[in-house]
């Protein structure tokens, strides 16, 4: 007996959920720069601590740079992926 209020969830829509190069690079960079931030931190190294943080800003910065070159979610490439994949 089906249940009228049933949901079912449909998973083969593209997504992408931040599956691009602008997105894996930001990450990256970010994550490296809390991993030095916090090594910095522990150890009571200024330098160490303020090198993190500003691997942190570039990482931010070259997520933004490889958006607004084409790399990110909004990117005419990424429009173009997700018409082709529905059909």
């Amino acid at each position: 007996m089906a249940n009228e209020n049933e949901i079912v969830l449909d998973h083969t829509g593209f997504v992408g959920h931040g599956n691009t190069l602008a997105a894996w690079v930001t990450v990256g960079i970010m994550s490296v720069g809390v991993i030095v931030g916090v090594v910095g931190f522990t150890v009571g190294s200024n330098a160490v601590l303020i090198a993190g943080i500003v691997l942190v800003v570039v990482g931010l910065v070259a997520g933004a740079v490889l958006g607004r070159m084409g790399h990110g979610s909004g990117s005419e490439q990424r429009k173009h992926e997700a018409r082709n994949h529905q059909g």
